[in-house]
């Protein structure tokens, strides 16, 4: 059996906009999704999870070779984070207590 064919004019017949009947419910053509595209890319931490039957890449502890040595200069920069916010404030103090005793200035 054979399918019809059809001629060159049939197939690109089209109705006029005026008598054709209203289509409300087509939405416009979506993008293409690709279902990897919003994935993070895999790590060595993620993996390690993966192996440990983790559902996320969250691995207590950390990959410091040198804790000790780590904490010692995080102190250092915890003093001197303290030294900067003691020096803000107290400038700050020490400006508006001039400003009340100075005359002529506030």
């Amino acid at each position: 059996m054979t399918e019809p064919t059809l001629e060159p004019s049939e197939a690109t017949e089209s109705v006029p906009a005026e008598d054709a009947p209203p289509n409300d419910d087509v939405s416009p053509p979506e993008a293409p999704t690709s279902r990897y595209r919003d994935l993070p890319p895999v790590t060595e931490r993620d993996l390690a999870a993966r192996a440990r039957g983790l559902s996320s890449a969250y691995i207590d502890g950390g990959d410091d070779p040198d804790l000790a040595e780590t904490r010692r200069k995080e102190a250092v920069y915890r003093r001197l984070l303290i030294a900067m916010i003691v020096a803000i404030v107290g400038l700050g103090l020490i400006v508006t207590i001039v400003g009340f005793f100075v005359p002529g200035v506030g």
